[in-house]
């Protein structure tokens, strides 16, 4: 379009050109060189170098392109640190730069011949197999103003609100405007068809709790008021059957879609009998964590496999466990081995250098700095998914690629994929928070403060983990079957077990 100015640039960020002009037939392609990707400017590019400062200089723009999911962020006030941006989102093309020169012959050597005017010559400067395209809204503008009340004017505070240098102590005294933009304004930067209607997952809900679904989500989402349009989004819960503590009973089955989902998503007979079996004859309830490091069967075919075998709690002493249908461990006080622990490790001692976080605010993202994935995209077919979907139809199938993995693991990679859900002396959790199961914390004393806090002293009648209360014990929302306390103890011991280990490690260091 005519206000539009396409830019190219190299991989690595480094040249940019603008070229304009026509082509014709002379036309010489230079060898060796890169893929270019391209920048489709929304406006006439007069100055290049102040074209690529509202893009945030090469360097940015280098960023940018190195990484697959990243928007390149346009602001036309690059100066003012409040400005917002628009954003370009990648897109795949097939189109290459051209550079074309025009020469002017000179009147007396075109003098008595059928020369034309003026000569051109083109240039293939490279392949363009990408380019950013603007094609969105701008951000609402929040411009740093006040109105002076003697001039009845606007005055900007710009210098009162941003400071590119260390200011005086005495600032902090000193009376200033109140100025505090959020990040971002909108979270969507495309025109949106909005209805203002009621959602349909609340009709929907109140059909799933005959069918063993959540009860109380369903009954919430139908008893929200009409003017209420959706406050959260809804959990996406794969046809899974979650359930409270105060549960009258538990779920005897899968629902049917969960079962036709797994043929879906073509998961194989082999990876769900193996579940099946954790289920059946290792225990009734487990994590998911603990079924992916013993299997090795990936999570994103894990989390189609459990809804079709096991229902989920989200309360009570079995929290973020999955449980086998048609088992009660409420009423089973073998069950109380399987209770969960959450454990969460106290950052002294040099713990938080050890230990990493799960999350870092550092590399905290902006939503507006990333694409969308959830548009729609083309699916393509490489040489690179035809080999692998030959190697998982071998024989075998995917198991037997499973196999060769867990062969080629080394036996230290193999004890960290343990402490995902076991926790072991001279061992240092993964995480900063941990979701142990009792029956999971192979620590002697860990396991003789469970047999002094269970109402009898009976060893277990299987491993040897942790003891069994008696057939009429009752089992509490918050301890499970052991007396309450025990949660807290066993924080106690774990900690000091840690801080223990770690200040060993310090010594030696």
């Amino acid at each position: 379009t005519s206000d539009q100015t396409s830019m190219e640039i190299d991989n690595e960020g480094q040249n940019l050109t603008f070229e304009e002009g026509q082509m014709s037939p002379t036309t010489s392609v230079e060898g060796g060189q890169t893929g270019l990707v391209c920048i489709e400017y929304p406006g006439v590019v007069m100055n290049p170098d102040r074209a690529v400062k509202t893009l945030g200089g090469l360097h940015n723009i280098g960023l940018v392109v190195s990484e697959a999911n990243r928007r390149l962020e346009l602001r036309f006030r690059p100066d003012d640190i409040y400005c917002k941006p628009t954003c370009g989102e990648r897109h795949s093309c097939t189109s290459f730069a051209v550079r074309v020169q025009r020469k002017r012959l000179k009147p007396d050597r075109r003098r008595g011949s059928n020369k034309p005017e003026f000569i051109h010559t083109t240039k293939i400067l490279g392949v363009v197999d990408s380019c950013f395209k603007f094609s969105n809204l701008c951000d609402f503008q929040y411009l740093p103003m006040q109105k002076d009340k003697q001039t009845n004017t606007n005055v900007s505070i710009y210098p009162e609100v941003y400071f590119n240098k260390l200011v005086r102590t005495d600032w902090i005294e000193k009376e200033a405007p109140l100025f505090l933009p959020p990040a971002v304004f909108s979270r969507m930067d495309l025109p949106q068809d909005y209805q203002f209607r009621r959602e349909a997952s609340a009709e929907k809900t109140t059909g799933s709790v005959s069918s063993g679904g959540n009860t109380s989500a369903a009954s919430l989402a139908a008893s929200l008021p009409n003017n209420i349009i959706g406050r959260t989004r809804q959990r996406r819960s794969h046809h899974a059957i979650f359930v409270t503590y105060d549960i009258d009973r538990v779920p005897e089955g899968p629902r049917d879609i969960a079962l036709s989902h797994m043929k879906i998503k073509f998961i194989d007979r082999e990876r769900f009998v193996l579940v099946e079996q954790m289920f059946r004859d290792v225990r009734p309830i487990w994590s998911k964590n603990a079924l992916h490091a013993i299997t090795r069967i990936a999570p994103d075919r894990l989390k189609f496999i459990l809804p079709a075998l096991a229902y989920y709690f989200t309360t009570g002493p079995w929290r973020n466990l999955w449980v086998r249908f048609g088992f009660d461990p409420r009423t089973e006080p073998t069950a109380g081995k399987y209770q969960t622990l959450d454990y969460r490790i106290r950052l002294q001692g040099g713990a938080r250098h050890k230990v990493a976080a799960k999350r870092s605010y550092a590399n905290y993202l902006l939503p507006y700095k990333a694409m969308n994935w959830s548009k729609p995209k083309t699916s393509l077919i490489s040489k690179a998914s035809l080999s692998e979907a030959s190697s998982a139809a071998g024989p075998g199938g995917g198991a037997a690629a499973e196999s060769e993995e867990q062969a080629a693991e080394t036996s230290e990679e193999a004890e960290k994929r343990k402490d995902v859900y076991l926790f072991r002396k001279g061992r240092i959790p993964p995480y900063r928070q941990m979701f142990y199961q009792y029956c999971d914390i192979q620590v002697e004393a860990a396991q003789q403060l469970l047999t002094e806090a269970a109402t009898t002293t009976a060893k277990a009648s299987q491993g040897g983990c942790c003891t069994t209360a008696k057939p009429g014990v009752s089992c509490s929302e918050k301890s499970g079957w052991y007396a309450a306390g025990t949660e807290e103890k066993l924080r106690n011991l774990l900690s000091d077990i840690v801080n223990k280990h770690i200040s060993e490690e310090r010594l030696k260091e």
